[in-house]
């Protein structure tokens, strides 16, 4: 196909057979549905490689490459009781463990995942994650007590350089036992990536200034205040005070 021919009705054309097509599961056997954010991602892909060929001056003009909408931020975010009882329903140390830094640290699953007991300061209570993917940032964050105490728990018994270890190996993935343990403490709608969710939303919950959070998470200010705005004492008060100001 010429890029002359990249339409807008191509691009919807496109979207919608991609969504349809789906994607295989991780057993192969059947398919589940693609979200937006994978055809988006496509797309963008797409739209930076004809800019590139303009720029190399292989196409005069770059088509208008149309998007389907971006997916709503997920809002699911763990309570201090729901944290607890996935806590109490995980059975390996290494997962338990997992949660624990996910829940007070907020770091992305892959940043747990590949962290190394190098990065990890128990004297000063200080964990470096490292650099991320892209622009995926991450943080230099530091430990709670109930974090500093099991990492101490944890490093006393460890048998490798990772943090999150199975019987001396690193862990490529926690995901089917935390699912096992969402479901064992009947939490719907709950992955790993809510553990971020929740971290975030308890820091804004408790008056955390955006900036402190957004740098605490190796977001950007703006990314904060869209996501989690909605859950700080400080803007609810300020639409409070304004409603107050209204005389009938």
């Amino acid at each position: 196909m010429k890029p002359e021919h990249l339409t807008r009705q191509v691009c919807r054309k496109y979207a919608e057979q991609r969504r349809a097509q789906g994607a295989r599961s991780p057993s192969w056997k059947t398919r589940k549905p693609l979200s937006n954010g994978t055809i988006i991602r496509e797309i963008v892909t797409l739209r930076a490689a004809l800019k590139w060929a303009v720029s190399e001056k292989w196409i005069s003009e770059a088509p208008q490459i149309e998007a389907p909408p971006a997916p709503a931020p997920r809002e699911r975010w763990l309570t201090r009781d729901e944290a607890k009882r996935l806590l109490a329903h995980i059975k390996a140390p290494h997962v338990h463990l997992f949660v624990l830094i996910g829940l007070y640290t907020g770091a992305r699953t892959g940043a747990i995942l590949e962290l190394e007991w190098s990065r990890v300061d128990l004297a000063t209570g200080i964990i470096h994650f490292g650099a991320g993917e892209g622009n995926k940032r991450r943080s230099i964050v530091p430990m709670v007590p109930q974090l500093r105490d099991a990492l101490n728990a944890a490093a006393q018994i460890r048998t490798s350089d990772w943090v999150i270890e199975f019987y001396g190996k690193p862990v490529k993935s926690v995901r089917h036992a935390f699912r096992d343990a969402a479901e064992s403490a009947n939490l719907a709608d709950v992955t790993p990536h809510t553990l971020r969710h929740t971290c975030a939303t308890w820091m804004v919950m408790n008056g955390v200034p955006f900036e402190m959070v957004a740098k605490f998470l190796g977001n950007s200010v703006e990314m904060i205040e869209r996501v989690y705005g909605h859950h700080s004492p400080d803007w609810l008060r300020q639409a409070a005070k304004a409603l107050s100001g209204l005389d009938w």
